[in-house]
């Protein structure tokens, strides 16, 4: 197309240049009022949706992590229950001596303790202790059973070891196989130990007296 040939009268005109010019008008205040605005709050929204994502992602792993603490707090908190039974704040040598008393009778009313001493302590870390001497009479599959009971919990809540276990006929008679139930009454020394919190000054006497139980 020759531009020669062009007829530029149109453009020329007034009502054409004002309609352009009005265009333009619009368009550069349609950005400046309207889409540069937008932009700005479409970039402060996109900013926002990055922090709240990084900060829900931050409290969904923390939650997954109390999670797994709660289930750990739960677990420990039953051990912690039976270690405070097992082993109270203080001696308790008359709890003890009523629990070992429980034990016998809830084994057999013929098993009998007819002497214990259990009222003096040692003071250690970080478990104190309480020495524990005591005889036992009674058919002889009692006086064994006694003896597993000690390390049951369910049966004994106090924590205690054994040193010595000397089981002796109660008569003359010829000695019998231990491996084989047997109804023939024995005397039983028994000697071990009781924990106490060793944190707290248990204040006992240094003499150590000896109860003596009549049989039920």
């Amino acid at each position: 197309m020759n531009l020669k040939s062009m007829n530029f009268d149109l453009i020329k005109r007034p009502v054409t240049l004002i309609t352009v010019g009005s265009v333009v008008v619009l368009a550069l205040l349609w950005w400046v009022v309207w889409m540069s605005p937008q932009g700005s709050k479409l970039s402060t929204v996109n900013s926002q949706i990055s922090t709240l994502t990084l900060q829900y992602n931050t409290l969904e792993a923390t939650l997954t992590t109390d999670k797994q603490q709660s289930a750990k707090v739960n677990l420990y908190a039953g051990y912690l229950k039976m270690f405070s039974i097992a082993v109270p704040e203080v001696p308790d040598a008359g709890g003890l001596t009523t629990a070992l008393a429980t034990l016998a009778d809830s084994i057999s009313p013929a098993l009998h303790i007819t002497s214990i001493t259990d009222d003096t302590t040692v003071v250690g870390t970080p478990l104190g202790m309480v020495p524990l001497s005591l005889e036992l009479t009674g058919p002889r599959q009692d006086c064994f059973a006694f003896l597993n009971d000690l390390y049951n919990p369910l049966k004994m809540s106090r924590l205690i070891t054994v040193a010595s276990f000397e089981p002796q006929p109660a008569s003359s008679s010829t000695p019998e196989d231990i491996l084989k139930t047997s109804s023939q009454m024995y005397t039983v020394a028994l000697v071990g130990t009781a924990y106490f919190d060793a944190a707290i000054d248990p204040g006992l006497p240094g003499t150590v007296p000896t109860t003596t139980l009549a049989p039920a």
